[in-house]
């Protein structure tokens, strides 16, 4: 159904118009006025702007900001030293787990690496001359 006649079947039913006053003034079928009005009902009972209890409720309060430090932190030398050579992140992983016993996730270096590349900008040589030349 189109969206002006819902709002104008929504408006009728919260006047108080019964079904069949809907039906003559819309046009619309009462049996879809009547599974309109059900709708209409049913999201008003869900409505989350009315507070059940008698105080208003407290968002709970934001967890503390994050400073953990990294599990590959020990082992920033070797991995700076890796990416120098230009190894991936999974090379450098399979590596600190055979040499080091590292026991951190492949994501864990993932996020360490990204944070040391330096991605150098991509060169553009600007042209003077005119055009046609």
């Amino acid at each position: 159904m189109k969206p002006h006649l819902q709002t104008t079947i929504a408006t009728l039913v919260a006047a108080g118009k019964r079904q069949r006053e809907i039906a003559r003034i819309t046009g619309v079928d009462r049996k879809t006025i009547r599974k309109y009005q059900e709708q209409f009902a049913a999201a008003q009972a869900n409505s989350p702007t009315v507070p059940t209890g008698a105080e208003l409720q407290i968002p709970p309060p934001c967890p503390p900001a994050s400073s953990q430090v990294s599990a590959c932190e020990p082992h920033r030398e070797f991995i700076e030293a890796q990416l120098r050579l230009r190894r991936n992140a999974m090379a450098i992983y399979q590596d600190l787990v055979d040499r080091f016993g590292f026991a951190a996730g492949y994501d864990s270096v993932k996020r360490f690496v990204r944070t040391l590349r330096h991605h150098e900008p991509a060169q553009f040589d600007r042209l003077d001359f005119l055009p046609g030349e």
